[in-house]
């Protein structure tokens, strides 16, 4: 055999051995000590000296065909092995056992026209009540030994009690929050969870394995994942019009959850999509990135808000409640809202700024459709709510298709315990400093 003919050999052997392997592609997981030995014992057939005799030569044809025939089953059996993956059974399992995560989380905001809105964090989670978030300058910071920091979020959390630092390094300010949460039923539902590590984990429990579906595998961070795909529960993002489709990504072998991405469109009709990468599972992290320390020289601003949350509450006999456009006829009256769910106050001790006073209802669903008729029907129509007669406020809806209102009562001067005992059916009971 000539060098020539010897090279174009090789070549030919070569190009059927890739589309040979390619077999095994569909998961692209097979280990390259196998395709090594595969195309040594492929190589090693072909290579041995060619005989004169042309009987020899037929039955030389054996040893490469078993050779090659040996490479099929080899790949057959290793990809009957590889697409035994991880089940999304096997998924909830591991984020059951979540203490500590960190993450990389990427958010776009892209309204109808114009450039896309993306924030860039590193997302820091302890449990119990321990989070931190860093918002990145751009995406560039995220590569450098020393990124630039736009706003840093720490929070420690209890039961009933929240510290939440705000630390913005360009301007070399920092405010502190102190939230205190209350409730006259036996728990929150509107307050920040304690376990944020585990918490939004044990919300996918709720997803059964006939509500998603496997969209294949794909490599990531060097590592082999199965992907999921499903919609979210509606509840989980009060912000999202419609649905909220997401994808998980988790390792073939393991189950842990290595990336999500979740899109949806908001109240504002702006779409968004949310990325978690470079997610790590109970990782150690240092005491001191949940430490609330403002840096020397820093300016601090304080402020305290007591968020309360109703159950079974209404508004007092005789109180009156008017919702619609200004000077027509109102689309929601008292006995359409099926209770107040909700108060918040934020006081500013340092600055003596008056408090700031916010209650939310919640209406029953044919008042919802009035209101969401009459706002699609006329988008530029202002609407108003007249709160007993004393002052008119302009409301606002959480979410386009939630059935909760929200307004400031800030100009009536009267603090949040103050709204309870003169207009609530209930009042929860504060502890005297």
């Amino acid at each position: 055999m000539t060098d020539t003919d010897r090279s174009n050999y090789q070549s030919c052997l070569d190009g059927n051995l890739d589309r040979l392997l390619q077999l095994g592609e569909p998961t692209p997981r097979m280990p390259e000590n196998l395709k090594a030995f595969i195309r040594s014992r492929l190589t090693e057939v072909g290579a041995k000296p060619e005989s004169k005799n042309i009987l020899s030569r037929k039955w030389a044809v054996w040893p490469l065909a078993a050779t090659v025939m040996t490479a099929l089953v080899l790949i057959v059996l290793w990809y009957g092995n590889s697409s035994k993956a991880v089940a999304w059974a096997d998924v909830q399992e591991r984020l059951e056992q979540v203490r500590t995560m960190t993450c990389m989380a990427r958010i776009e905001n892209s309204a109808t026209a114009g450039n896309p809105i993306t924030e860039m964090f590193k997302v820091y989670h302890q449990d119990p009540g321990l989070s931190r978030s860093e918002l990145y300058v751009s995406d560039a910071d995220i590569h450098i030994d020393e990124p630039r920091l736009k706003l840093i979020s720490i929070n420690r959390r209890k039961h009933d009690r929240e510290e939440l630092l705000r630390l913005f390094p360009g301007a070399r300010r920092a405010e502190w929050e102190t939230r205190i949460f209350r409730t006259n039923g036996r728990e929150l539902h509107y307050a920040p969870a304690v376990d944020r590590a585990a918490v939004n984990w044990k919300l996918f429990n709720q997803i059964t394995a006939d509500k998603t579906r496997r969209i294949g595998e794909r490599m990531i961070n060097g590592v082999s994942a199965v992907g999921f795909e499903f919609d979210v529960p509606r509840q989980w993002y009060i912000d999202a019009f419609g649905k909220v489709r997401a994808q998980l990504w988790a390792g073939h072998d393991d189950g842990n959850v290595l990336f999500i991405e979740w899109n949806y469109r908001n109240a504002l009709g702006q779409n968004v999509k949310t990325e978690l990468s470079d997610i790590q599972w109970n990782a150690p992290l240092e005491a001191n990135l949940f430490d609330l320390v403002v840096p020397d020289g820093w300016s601090i601003g304080r402020s305290e808000t007591e968020s309360a949350e109703y159950v079974n509450t209404g508004f007092v006999p005789g109180f009156i409640l008017q919702i619609g456009p200004e000077g027509r006829e109102p689309l929601v009256i008292t006995g359409d809202v099926a209770g107040v769910v909700k108060g918040e106050q934020v006081t500013r001790p340092d600055t003596g700024i008056p408090s700031e006073v916010r209650i939310t209802i919640q209406l029953k669903p044919e008042a919802v459709q009035r209101l969401r008729d009459y706002a699609n029907a006329n988008p530029d129509a202002l609407i108003v709510a007249d709160f007993n007669r004393q002052i008119k406020v302009v409301p606002s809806l959480t979410a386009a298709d939630s059935s909760v209102l929200s307004f400031d009562l800030s100009v009536l001067d009267l603090s949040l315990a103050e709204l309870e005992q003169r207009y609530f059916t209930t009042t929860i009971e504060r502890k005297r400093p």
